[in-house]
């Protein structure tokens, strides 16, 4: 029975390493870019035109995909600029990023409709909001940066 159990543990212990080596990559492939090398990178038109330069990227967590690229347009010195997204499939992308065409005029991206961005959700407060030993919980002003932990001297440690 001994023998069996430490054998149906080895087992599962390789198959979760098997698992976790699976998840690992460890090099950059050629045709693989890294996100700094995108984010920011200046966009043109066909004809060379200056369209503007990519801000950020829009993912789409459920399908594991860069979904669109958020180009930024107009304006001077960041100033009256609008952000456009632009569908990723869009971009023509080569010298990693150096260079980065987009088959629209500055024009049409500036008739372009502006990208509307959504607030960044909080993380949901545990059930069991009622609090820890140092007098409260995360959301409740009881925590550690807000109101009654150890950084303002309200907590267990401070002089309250």
């Amino acid at each position: 029975m001994r023998t069996g159990l430490i054998a149906l543990t080895a087992g599962t212990m390789l198959a979760g390493a098997v698992v976790a080596q699976e998840a690992i990559i460890d090099r950059q492939g050629p045709d693989d870019l890294l996100g700094g090398w995108v984010i920011g990178a200046a966009v043109d038109s066909p004809t060379g035109e200056r369209i503007g330069s990519i801000d950020d990227i829009l993912i789409d967590v459920s399908e594991g995909r860069i979904m669109a690229g958020i180009v930024s347009v107009g304006g001077f010195l960041g100033f009256g600029a609008k952000d456009i997204a632009v569908d990723w499939e869009e971009f023509d992308i080569n010298w990693d990023a150096r260079e980065v065409t987009l088959g629209m005029t500055r024009e049409e991206m500036e008739a372009a409709d502006e990208f509307e961005y959504r607030d960044r959700e909080f993380i949901p407060a545990p059930a069991d909001a009622g609090g820890d030993a140092m007098g409260g919980g995360a959301m409740d002003g009881g925590g550690a940066m807000d109101g009654g932990g150890t950084m303002d001297g309200g907590g267990a440690l401070g002089g309250n």
